[in-house]
């Protein structure tokens, strides 16, 4: 198709490919059976447990499900866009939806070194002063940033205007968008699902791809067991128009490298038809109590100055030994705990206002009032889960 728009001249403000190796490595090799060093994802989720600490002190709340999950995807999908040359981004669009995995995405480059990321820019993590917010925000980090990533659901739109955009222009440029399982049960992501193959197949679009996190957990628990399978959502996106793709071993690096690099070729190949890359994923991977929790460790587990933390970094390296300037940073945390302060004389009443809603909604209903809560996976955040423990059968959760 023959451009017929020239674009504005606005500078792209993302940082160029590093050229360094990444600083904890590990290696796999590609579809040719060529060795290639890739940012260890291990490394990411040590990294991810060390800065949640410092944002817990802070008094801020963070993440360590999502990233933990996506940290196998995360690692091999960066590596195959830098190697694209320093400026990656005229290669490539990238668009994160999980914004509840933006932390992983911070430590992957600091141990990458890009953007002149280093681990003492982790340390601010969520800070006034730091760049690096708990999503991604692109006014506040365009070097980063390139499509802020707040409402889970609103990034594949964005992606899908994207990749519009280049196709009207005439950029040689595949957009990718990574996005959870969660994240696809959103109104917008769900109209952009139908959108994107639909105007694909009219020649309205560039090169897509799309990577599902697919780890049946929300922020209240199992998807399928709290709302709904989303098995049929994700079969139904190939009657749509997407080349659907399944990757059973989300957590095999290799396997997540060779199956991005091989889809994105394909993607480039025929234009008209998207991909759909569901990788299957666990969330909170790496430690054995956030798999096995029913939010899969959707917020950090740990308290601030927490004594497991050195454990914690232990089971991430299970099999190997966690290198010693994590574990040198972790009692650096624990070493500074201050001493504890006397506890408050005031008599005020310091209930949160969550439970208040609760009970009176239990209150309520007892009374003969017809009550029915309808929550979209917000059960804890707004105390309702009382209710809903009370009167099983007056809520849904819609996901």
């Amino acid at each position: 198709m023959t451009a017929t728009i020239s674009p504005l001249k606005v500078k792209n403000h993302l940082a160029t490919a590093p050229t360094n190796a990444p600083i904890y490595a590990t290696k796999i090799h590609n579809l040719a059976g060529e060795e290639i060093t890739l940012a260890d994802p291990k490394a990411t989720r040590a990294l991810v447990a060390l800065m949640n600490q410092h944002a817990v002190i802070g008094g801020a709340a963070c993440h360590w499900g999502g990233p933990a999950a996506f940290a196998e995807m995360m690692s091999a999908l960066h590596s195959i866009m830098f190697s694209q040359g320093p400026n990656w981004f005229e290669k490539f669009n990238f668009v994160n939806d999980a914004g509840h995995a933006e932390n992983g995405i911070y430590a992957l480059r600091a141990n990458l070194g890009f953007d002149g990321l280093t681990f003492e820019s982790l340390r601010g993590f969520r800070s006034i002063t730091s760049k690096l917010t708990g999503h991604g925000e692109a006014h506040l980090n365009p070097e980063g940033v390139f499509i802020s990533n707040g409402p889970l659901g609103s990034g594949l739109p964005q992606a899908q205007g994207l990749a519009l955009a280049d196709k009207a222009i005439g950029n040689d440029r595949v957009t990718v968008c990574t996005i959870s399982d969660g994240g696809c049960m959103e109104g917008e992501a769900r109209e952009a699902m139908a959108a994107i193959p639909g105007l694909a197949q009219k020649g309205k679009m560039n090169p897509f791809v799309m990577i599902i996190s697919d780890n049946n957990t929300k922020l209240g628990g199992r998807i399928t067991e709290d709302s709904f399978d989303m098995k049929g959502s994700f079969l139904a996106l190939r009657e749509m128009g997407w080349d659907l793709v399944r990757v059973e071993e989300g957590h095999d690096l290799e396997r997540v490298y060779q199956a991005i690099e091989e889809n994105i070729a394909k993607a480039k190949s025929n234009e008209l038809k998207p991909i759909a890359l569901v990788i299957k994923t666990i969330k909170g991977y790496g430690v054995k109590s956030t798999e096995e929790a029913k939010s899969g460790g959707h917020g950090y587990p740990l308290g601030a100055y927490d004594e497991k933390l050195i454990s914690f970094l232990d089971e991430i390296y299970t099999g190997e030994t966690c290198p010693e300037e994590f574990k040198n940073w972790a009692n650096e945390i624990l070493s500074s705990k201050p001493a504890p302060k006397e506890a408050s004389k005031s008599s005020a009443p310091s209930d949160k206002v969550q439970p208040g809603l609760a009970n009176a909604m239990i209150k309520a209903t007892k009374e003969g009032l017809p009550v029915f809560s309808v929550t979209s996976d917000l059960a804890g955040s707004t105390g309702v889960s009382g209710f809903h423990k009370e009167f099983p059968n007056h809520y849904v959760d819609i996901g």
